[in-house]
């Protein structure tokens, strides 16, 4: 990334007005290349969207992806051991409060990131694609899997047919047996991608199901095997990756399968409703 910035240092005397605006966009707050898309960037340096992609080809780069994928590998890749001591020091000049504005910053960033990379059509096009399986499945590695839990926690009562496969099992597949047309599998998976949900994207392909990925770049490795990708924000000072982009990518899913659905989904509801306060497992509000 500095060799990058570098180079646009050198180059700025000879660009255009527009294009030296979007390069002292990029220049001021290079880390917003990493979590912001290029609409939003360019918009924020006041240029069309056409010029940061030229901007990165007077860079070098033979696209904006691979221009931002610089950023990102800086930004939200590297080991966790190096993002806690830049943490740290985040902590040591800037305070308490200088780490809790931080993060409040990228938990805004990743959720607009999600919504603008993500983009309605394809959200739809997930939620429509879940809310007619014949069968579907979520699945994770880590923290991720419990993100998948979660998807099937809020759509228990609308996808009754997700099913999340359990963690501590040595090969994912082996829960799908029988999978084909017509069943979808949900698979998330950031930076570092774990083989196995790979494994499990090339086996759900090679089956005949649709595959729905939600993942952190559109240079994944699962997007090639994905017929939905929806590209969640993770940049954070955290030496892990965030988690809030994700959470409004999934809970904008259940919301969209909800808001199309039948009678049937109300009733399902319903039974919810009128459980809790028999049950007594919750105060009433």
């Amino acid at each position: 990334m500095e060799e990058v910035l570098s180079r646009l240092k050198e180059l700025l005397a000879e660009l255009p007005p527009h294009l030296r605006r979007a390069a002292g966009r990029v220049l001021d707050r290079p880390q917003d290349v990493a979590v912001t898309s290029m609409r939003a960037l360019a918009a924020s340096a006041g240029v069309t969207p056409p010029t940061m992609l030229r901007l990165a080809r007077r860079a070098g780069f033979p696209s904006y992806e691979s221009f931002r994928a610089v950023f990102r590998t800086a930004v939200i890749g590297g080991g966790f051991r190096g993002k806690a001591a830049s943490l740290q020091r985040l902590g040591e000049h800037g305070g308490d409060a200088g780490v809790v504005d931080r993060m409040g910053l990228a938990a805004r960033d990743n959720i607009g990131t999600s919504f603008s990379e993500a983009g309605g059509a394809d959200m739809v096009r997930a939620a429509e694609l879940l809310r007619h399986a014949r069968h579907a499945y979520a699945l994770g590695v880590g923290a991720l899997h419990w993100m998948s839990c979660y998807l099937q926690y809020l759509g228990r009562t609308v996808l009754p047919e997700l099913t999340v496969p359990p963690a501590n099992r040595s090969s994912a597949a082996e829960e799908m047996v029988g999978l084909g047309k017509g069943d979808v599998v949900l698979i998330l998976s950031v930076v570092p991608y774990a083989v196995q949900m790979l494994k499990v994207a090339q086996f759900a392909r090679a089956s005949g199901a649709s595959v729905i990925a939600v993942t952190d770049s559109r240079g994944s490795p699962l997007a090639a095997l994905s017929d939905v990708l929806l590209v969640a924000g993770t940049a954070s000072p955290q030496f892990y990756p965030s988690m809030v982009g994700l959470v409004a990518i999934i809970e904008t899913l259940i919301a969209l399968v909800v808001s199309r659905g039948e009678d049937a989904t109300l009733a399902r509801i319903a039974v919810i409703d009128r459980h809790r306060p028999v049950e007594g497992g919750y105060l009433e509000s």
